[in-house]
């Protein structure tokens, strides 16, 4: 592509799909996204930001049996069912008070805090908020939900590749979720279209509860309606696995 740095390869996937990029770091790294989004349509390559460790963590969490889940897998999947049995599995497995305390929540019946954390992108600053240099992987990918799968690889195979592609696709159709920063234990993503009132903001809330173990971690959220506020009209969103 016309103007970009000089690319070099990262490592190729188990179907055979290469995957190259380069370096860059903070606003200069998210530019570089930004642009490289907007070539992808003629590219067919989605960019992402990984550390320097994500190239070898994900070729090293390959299955050892050879298994691999192809676009064919992720379309006969359906995301928003998927988030939805494995809210309802929560919750008949969850203590009685507290599975009553949560669907108070999501009927709306906590008081909704005035200040609400939220984060915006992370990887590309490192821990102290400095710019941190991050490469800058361009995935051969036709559309934004099929990286999972291109990669074969989704956190700790739980949703697993297929699984994590579906669920991307319900987001990105519904509210513009597109996939920008990626590490073994993280995912940033740029969001076109948040939920922009309470009720469909603790709906989504209670999926993101059910998408990553790291609960409410990067919101600073003690209870569902703080997590809910923080990803309200929000244009980032931060999942981690831990």
């Amino acid at each position: 592509m016309r103007d970009t740095p000089p690319t070099q390869p990262l490592f190729v996937t188990p179907t055979g799909a290469e995957v190259i990029g380069f370096q860059a770091e903070g606003d200069e790294a998210l530019r570089w996204w930004e642009q490289l989004r907007l070539a992808h349509p003629e590219s067919g390559l989605w960019p992402l930001l990984m550390d320097a460790d994500t190239p070898e963590q994900l070729t090293a969490s390959y299955p050892s049996n050879g298994q691999v889940w192809s676009a064919a897998d992720a379309q006969a999947l359906n995301g928003a069912a998927l988030l939805a049995e494995r809210g309802e599995r929560y919750l008949s497995t969850s203590s009685p008070s507290y599975a009553a305390e949560l669907r108070a929540e999501l009927a709306g019946e906590r008081v909704w805090p005035e200040k609400p954390e939220r984060p915006g992108f992370g990887l590309p600053y490192g821990w102290d908020g400095e710019p941190a240099e991050v490469t800058v992987a361009l995935v051969p990918a036709t559309a934004p939900w099929l990286v999972p799968v291109t990669l074969q690889h989704s956190v700790f195979w739980d949703p697993d590749p297929a699984e994590h592609s579906a669920i991307m696709r319900y987001w990105y159709e519904r509210y513009g979720a597109e996939p920008v920063a990626w590490t073994d234990t993280t995912l940033e993503y740029a969001v076109a279209r948040p939920p922009a009132t309470p009720p469909h903001a603790l709906a989504l809330a209670w999926e993101y509860r059910q998408y990553n173990d790291g609960e409410y971690d990067y919101y600073r959220a003690d209870t569902l309606t703080e997590l809910a506020a923080g990803l309200m009209n929000a244009p980032v969103w931060r999942v981690w696995w831990d």
